[in-house]
Parts: C-alpha cells; sequence; structure tokens
C-alpha cells in the first residue's frame, strides 16, 4: 500500500530543505571551479608578414626572432598563441585578443597571466635580417652563455656594408638591446690599432722598423737605463711580431700581482725577467705590445689615446676609445658579463690600452678597412710599402717562430686561408675579426665561455659567417 501525504505543511517541510540542498549543490558548483594555472608562451605568429618564414629561437625565457631582411618593425600585427584562458601583458599593458600591432623594434616583456592570476614572464627580441646567419648566432649564444653579440660584414671590394646586427643584451638589468653602434672592449683585437699607430709613425720618419727600443740612442733608453745589455737588441719589429725574446710565462700585464702596477712599473719588472735572444723565437707576450704604447707616446708626445684618436680621425672615425672600469663606462657601452666567477672589470684598462684597452663598434672597425686595404679608391693611412709591411708575415726556416704572424696581425689560418685576422679575449669580451679578399667580418661578444672547445668553436663559427657573408657578396 503506498500512502499518500495530504497535509500541505508537512509536504512545506520536505521541500524546503530539498530545495536548499539543491541550491548549496549548484552554489558549491561554481564557487569551488578549479581556474587553470597554465600560463605557458606557446607560440608567437606574424599574419601580416610576407616572405619567408620568420626565425623563431627560444632560449630559455627569451625568444630571439628574426624577420625578412627588409620587415618594417614599427607596427607589425603579433598574435601569441598562449594556454587556454590566459591573457597577455606586453610591456605591462593587456592586448585584447592575444594579439595586436606592436613595435617590435624594443624588446618585449611579455607576461602570461594564467586564469588563477599567476604569471609568467617572458623577453622578446625581434629583428628583421637573414635566418641563416642569425641562427648561428642565437645558437652559439645560447650554447655559451652569451647576453649579446654585434655583427658585421661587408665587401672588400667596395666597401659595401652586407650585413649588420645586434642581438641579444647589451646591459641585461636594463634589457637594453644590442645595436650597431655598441661599444664592445676589443681585447687583443687593440693589437690592430696600436700597429696602425705604430706604422704611421714608420711613415713619417719618425722612427723605423729596425729602430732599437732600449739602450743607447734607442727610442726608451733614457727612460730605463736599467735595460740589460740583450734587450739593446729588441727592435720595433721585434714588438710588433712578438719575437723580443721575452716569453708569456710570465705575462705581467695579465699576471698577479703586476697586473695592478702602472706600465712603467710592468716594463721594469719586464726588463728583470728572462730573455731569448731578439729574432729567433716567437711568444705571444702582450708586455710587447704594452711597450709600444710608451714608444706612441714617447715619440710624439701625446698620451696613446689621443694620437690613436688623431690617426683614425683620417678615415673619419671618432667613436673609438680607451675603455675604463663600469663606472666610467660610455653611454653606448655595453656591460660585460664574466663567467666561471670571473671579473670583468678587474683589467687596469690604462695599463693594458695598447695590447687590450680599446673599445670600438663593427661599424667603426668596418669603417677603417677602406682605409688600410692598399686599394686606390679612398686614400690609405699608410703609404703602400709601409701598409705590405704590416701584412707580411714574419717568415723564418726556424721552427721556433710562428710563420703566421705579421705585425700586429695573423694571418694563413686554415679556415680562411687568404686573410689577416685576429681574436681577443679578456673576462667578459670574446673578439674575432676577419679581412679578405672578398669579405669582411667583425663579431663582438660581451661575455666569453670557459668550456674547453669556446674558442675553436668561435673560429667555426667565424669560418661560416665568412662563407656566408661571400654568399651576400655574390648577389651584390
Amino acid at each position: 500500500m503506498i500512502s499518500r501525504i495530504s497535509n500541505p505543511g508537512i509536504l512545506r517541510l520536505l521541500f524546503i530543505p530539498m530545495f536548499l540542498l539543491f541550491v548549496a549543490s549548484c552554489s558549491k558548483t561554481e564557487s569551488d571551479k578549479v581556474l587553470s594555472s597554465e600560463n605557458e608562451l606557446i607560440k608567437i605568429e606574424f599574419p601580416e608578414v610576407n616572405g619567408e618564414s620568420p626565425l623563431i629561437y627560444k632560449n630559455a625565457n627569451e625568444y630571439h626572432i628574426t624577420l625578412p631582411m627588409g620587415t618594417s618593425l614599427n607596427a607589425v600585427l603579433t598574435d601569441f598563441k598562449v594556454s587556454p584562458g590566459a591573457k597577455v601583458k606586453v610591456n605591462g599593458q593587456e592586448i585584447k585578443d592575444n594579439k595586436g600591432k606592436l613595435n617590435l623594434d624594443e624588446v618585449l616583456k611579455v607576461e602570461v597571466v594564467a586564469e588563477n592570476g599567476s604569471v609568467r614572464r617572458y623577453s622578446v627580441l625581434v629583428k628583421e635580417g637573414y635566418s641563416n646567419i642569425d641562427n648561428l648566432i642565437y645558437e652559439f649564444q645560447k650554447k655559451y652563455s652569451i647576453p649579446g653579440a654585434s655583427l658585421a660584414i661587408s665587401s672588400s671590394d667596395n666597401h659595401e656594408v652586407l650585413y649588420k646586427s645586434g642581438y641579444g643584451f647589451a646591459e641585461v638589468e636594463t634589457s637594453t638591446r644590442v645595436r650597431p653602434n655598441h661599444l664592445f672592449r676589443l681585447a687583443s683585437v687593440s693589437k690592430q690599432f696600436t700597429a696602425l699607430c705604430i706604422m704611421k709613425l714608420v711613415d713619417e720618419g719618425k722612427i723605423t722598423l729596425d729602430s732599437k727600443v732600449f739602450g743607447p740612442e734607442s727610442i726608451l733608453g733614457e727612460d730605463f737605463p736599467e735595460a740589460p745589455s740583450l734587450a739593446h737588441q729588441v727592435t720595433v719589429k721585434h714588438l710588433l711580431s712578438h719575437t723580443s725574446g721575452w716569453t708569456s710565462n710570465p705575462d705581467p700585464m695579465f699576471t698577479a700581482p703586476y697586473a695592478s702596477n702602472t706600465l712603467t712599473q710592468n716594463i721594469r719588472y719586464m726588463l728583470t725577467t728572462p730573455q731569448n735572444t731578439p729574432g729567433t723565437s716567437f711568444s705571444y707576450y702582450n708586455m710587447g705590445f704594452g711597450v709600444l704604447g710608451s714608444i706612441i707616446e714617447k715619440v710624439t708626445g701625446k698620451k696613446f689615446e689621443i694620437y690613436l684618436k688623431e690617426v683614425l680621425s683620417l678615415a673619419g672615425i671618432n667613436d673609438i676609445h680607451v675603455g675604463g672600469n663600469r663606472a666610467a663606462r660610455r653611454p653606448n657601452e655595453v656591460v660585460y658579463y664574466s663567467q666561471n666567477n670571473t671579473n670583468g672589470y678587474n683589467n687596469n684598462m690604462e695599463m693594458i690600452a695598447a695590447a687590450g684597452g680599446i673599445i670600438a663598434s663593427t661599424e667603426q672597425m668596418l669603417k677603417l678597412l677602406p682605409y688600410i686595404d692598399g686599394k686606390s679608391d679612398v686614400p690609405d693611412i699608410l703609404s703602400k710599402p709601409v701598409r705590405d709591411a704590416m701584412f707580411t708575415k714574419v717568415i723564418s726556416t726556424s721552427s721556433t717562430l710562428n710563420n703566421f704572424y705579421a705585425l700586429g696581425w695573423r694571418g694563413g689560418h686554415r679556415l680562411y686561408p687568404e686573410s689577416f685576422y685576429h681574436s681577443g679575449n679578456l673576462a667578459g669580451t670574446a673578439t674575432l675579426w676577419v679581412i679578405g679578399p672578398e669579405v669582411n667580418v667583425v663579431l663582438l661578444l660581451n661575455s666569453r665561455s670557459y668550456i674547453s672547445d669556446f674558442d675553436d668553436q668561435m673560429y667555426y663559427l667565424m669560418e661560416k659567417l665568412v662563407n656566408l657573408g661571400k654568399v651576400l657578396n655574390s648577389r651584390k
């Protein structure tokens, strides 16, 4: 038998709890909905960019992107593909539907905000350029933790700049991206500028390559009367070619405790160290170029940097200097990021000036090359005989001489056998340039790695850049 409840009051009493239970159940479902914490930047697209597909290279929380050469970066439709439900902010401003027309010439600080409010941050650096070249730089930067780089390539025939570009950060802390006019420490690439100044003095008849440096009636004889007799044989050419007889162990320019000395103090110390007969052996010796800096100052009566700038002004160059510490950093100079607990600001830049203390941009370095190439289209800084002497390798039948070094320049590397080149490194700095019969390439970095293959791989990278530069040159 089924009993019926006929009392309306009882029915209401039964209905109300059931209704409240239903409402509570619905309310719980809405308020306890789990909001997504996903905040991934999955992809970046540029729907209106024509031509080849953009190169998009991800390095940790950084996106390095190359758009086709010639793309205007002022207002580019940029579409950020992110986790479902997430929103995008660019430089602090939320963009509708996660896409909008953006100025890509500056670093984009992108925040992907999840439904639950959690945020993931990215830096996006977009440039126009050649993907096959840029990919090489992106990969090298990632492998060796290089914050910033500058590259420039020019034609040796007509000096046309074929490509120039900055990569990454000149200053990480302020997200300042590298531009082609940023100044970098050149390290030992400074030696080619010192050699140019010395050869200019030779051209002017103020010294000769065979001028004696120490001893009676020598250039620095009065300043260093304590020089031993073997040092009296050292000539300007010996110093330029690293055949002075002093060896790189020790090299007081970069060896504690001498690195904090003045240049004069270190020359005096050098004169007390063992020396082989000048001209009989090669030893890469930074102090030798320090002595050349003193010769320039003695002969000209001017500070090394002042005379350097006078010589470079003949090529219309006005933004190459002797560097300083971080407090003396120039407005367009990069910051140097040391690795392996080294100190990129521990070098006495004034003391090492002529051997490794010059700062320059890839732009200004390329600007110099037409004025030292021996061609007649623009007036060279040096006369042809003196210029040719600077690029003549010191050849000897002696197995102890390095037959790849000229006067401040190296030549004959197996990777670019017909070119002259030089590299440089300090804590926080790595540099390499090649001047060849077809193209010239300059690469400057604001860090250096101590991974064992770093130096070799930088040379291999340069080989690829030279070959790609030749392709660009052939298209002109």
